[in-house]
């Protein structure tokens, strides 16, 4: 997921943040009393309302004023919410609130967690790979061939049924190297070829007009052998 796309679903209440208060609130740095406090600020901006009354959460939470007071100052300090002065058509000055701050410690907790997801799918494909080749080639992959390997889901993002559908075409060829297999993979970038429907449709068009040109070559060699006896 994307920055953009989790702030619009936090914006447009699909994403459930009081369920992550409630999930994540001692990552977030706050004890169960500032965490039902922050759901109870929630709550209020829910509603819409840009003014924060310490007066209706104190009541909520069965607080003295200058118990909440101090808890939402808190808050500020921890960075999960923040105040704006604003003034308003008739002049007065009034303390708008705002849960952006929390929005965005949200949003980078959510792409931290994506990315370490994305790193472990990643090393797992690595593994598999390394795996299916030491099988099908019957010894041990080098270093330099693991870098070779990772290079192919890390940085060239190729898709993994198609490595596989490589390393088999490699072997029909008895072609037991990744150079060969790497080959493979970087003709059918070339040729635009991301899918493994894709690179089975092309290896098919290019053996039927390979086997003509063998039989035509192999028939010009009899001739050959045979105007020499």
């Amino acid at each position: 997921m994307t920055e953009p796309f989790i702030k619009k679903l936090i914006h447009n209440r699909i994403m459930n943040v009081k369920d992550y208060i409630i999930n994540h609130y001692v990552k977030l740095g706050l004890d169960e009393k500032l965490a039902m406090l922050l759901i109870h600020i929630y709550h209020v901006s829910e509603k819409g309302k840009e003014f924060l009354s310490i007066n209706a959460l104190k009541d909520k939470m069965t607080l003295s004023f200058v118990e909440c007071s101090n808890l939402v100052y808190k808050l500020v300090q921890k960075n999960l919410i923040a105040f704006d002065i604003v003034v308003d058509e008739k002049g007065k000055r009034k303390e708008k609130f705002t849960l952006e701050p929390l929005y965005q410690k949200i949003i980078q907790d959510i792409m931290i967690e994506n990315d370490k997801d994305t790193k472990k799918e990643k090393e797992s494909e690595v593994s598999e790979l390394v795996h299916l080749i030491e099988s099908e080639f019957g010894r041990t992959v080098s270093s330099f061939e693991i870098e070779l390997i990772s290079s192919w889901i890390n940085e060239y993002h190729y898709d993994m049924g198609l490595i596989k559908l490589a390393v088999k075409e490699a072997l029909i060829s008895s072609a037991y190297n990744l150079k060969y297999v790497d080959r493979i993979l970087l003709n059918w970038q070339d040729k635009n070829i991301h899918t493994v429907e894709q690179a089975r449709d092309y290896t098919k068009t290019f053996k039927r007009y390979e086997t003509p040109r063998k039989e035509k070559q192999m028939n010009k060699e009899e001739v050959y052998v045979s105007w020499m006896k």
